[in-house]
């Protein structure tokens, strides 16, 4: 078993497993591997370069796709997903990295994918312009940078051309990772101290004084001793924001909590007591293993269906950041290509609206509402802002810090945050009062 090619546990399967797992089940890729390699820990040790080529084959999957069909004489769709991801690992790996032909044949042979020397020669001269030769702009663009036509068209439509090609460049980079010291358990100066010592150059943010942005390392911040002893917690600046911009407050309640970063915060910042439900069982659990980590006490961890809150009290503060389409997070998790559809969009949007009528009725007089998400769409944030002041009377009001680019269609209080301008997740807030 040893002697073939890639030894018994080729990097190329590996990752078309985790990748047909993820695209299977429609979830976080990030996920996926934790699972993975929970279950194979004698294989810990090609995590890093898996996270990195997944990362590459799902920011080039449309490329990939269509060398399939022109030189490999597939379609890719009407393939199992093991071996389709195994084929896209195969023409990114030919296209891409500096890998033998040997191997790619080697590894493609073993497992009966048919890629043989001509194949490999043709796919290593084609171009993606060559690929894009007789399409119209959004299929060159969508082909350029593996988005879905849909999404492609969308951000073209929201953002004019020049903005919306720089947002897609952002999209199939590597993304800022930004930490949040826990203050709770350390201060920021010692925790930059003893980051830099690990390897991880970080600096605090300018808005957010407790946020620090990594620079460089040499180690993944999950890896490093002050992780798990819960000194500091891996979460985007703008998600940090939605947190800050509420203010302080003795009791909150955060609907859809989990993982539980933003409850933590709102902990952390002001010492309240949060309620923070959700919906899934597993997620709770999740939750509940972060909140210990962080010895955040003062959050209580209930699973609870949060259109219906099983809660008597009326709240001053409440966080909503509902379940969205992710298309700000395109740059973090690729893996969202594989299967987001405009119809979701819709979906989501019902089902935050009714999140909405939930977090209003929770609220009391003169009580503020945080309305976050990490996508992008009109439908999913200021449609449903507008939908809330019109229907359940809660007024829109200026979101401070003002860190990102006012709201869209007249919602100048909101703020839109993208990744090619901020260094965060593609990300939208408001905040509204109860009238």
């Amino acid at each position: 078993m040893g002697g073939e090619v890639g030894g018994p546990y080729p990097i190329e399967a590996i990752v078309a497993e985790v990748v047909a797992v993820a695209e299977t089940r429609r979830t976080s890729l990030r996920a996926v591997m934790e699972e993975y390699f929970k279950r194979n820990p004698h294989l810990e040790g090609a995590k890093p370069l898996t996270r990195a080529f997944a990362a590459g084959v799902l920011r080039s999957y449309r490329v990939l796709d269509e060398l399939a069909r022109r030189v490999v004489g597939v379609e890719p769709g009407r393939m199992r997903p093991f071996e389709r991801n195994l084929l896209r690992a195969l023409l990114y790996e030919a296209k891409y990295r500096p890998v033998s032909a040997d191997r790619v044949l080697g590894v493609a042979k073993r497992y009966g994918i048919g890629l043989g020397p001509r194949e490999l020669s043709l796919v290593r001269e084609l171009e993606p312009e060559d690929l894009a030769r007789g399409l119209g702009e959004v299929g060159r663009l969508a082909l350029a940078y593996s988005l879905p036509e849909w999404v492609v068209e969308y951000l073209l439509k929201l953002l004019g051309r020049r903005e919306a090609e720089e947002l897609m460049k952002a999209f199939n980079r590597n993304p800022t990772v930004w930490l949040r010291a826990n203050t709770m358990k350390v201060g920021v100066r010692e925790l930059v101290e003893r980051l830099g010592r690990r390897g991880l150059v970080v600096e605090v943010d300018e808005h957010l004084p407790f946020m620090l942005r990594v620079v460089r390392g040499s180690v993944s911040p999950s890896r490093v001793p002050e992780h798990a002893q819960g000194l500091f917690y891996v979460q985007d600046k703008a998600s940090a924001l939605a947190v800050y911009a509420l203010g302080g407050g003795e009791l909150v309640a955060d609907l859809t909590a989990a993982p539980g970063g933003k409850a933590s915060l709102a902990n952390q910042l002001w010492g309240a007591e949060v309620v923070a439900l959700d919906l899934r069982g597993k997620r709770v659990g999740v939750m509940s293993r972060l909140l210990r980590r962080l010895g955040a006490e003062g959050v209580h961890a209930v699973n609870a269906d949060s259109t219906m809150p099983p809660l008597r009290a009326k709240f001053r503060k409440v966080i909503l950041d509902p379940d969205c389409s992710s298309l700000g997070r395109l740059g973090h998790s690729p893996e969202i290509r594989l299967w987001i559809k405009p119809e979701l969009v819709h979906t989501y949007a019902a089902e935050q609206r009714r999140l909405l009528r939930a977090a209003g009725e929770l609220l009391e007089r003169g009580g503020e509402l945080v309305y976050s998400t990490c996508t992008l769409t009109l439908e999913e944030n200021e449609e449903n802002v507008l939908w809330a002041r019109d229907v359940l009377g809660l007024e829109p009001v200026e979101v401070q810090p003002r860190v990102g680019l006012p709201g869209m269609l007249g919602l100048r209080e909101a703020q839109r945050l993208y990744p090619h301008l901020h260094d965060t997740v593609g990300f939208f807030l408001a905040k509204l009062v109860k009238v």
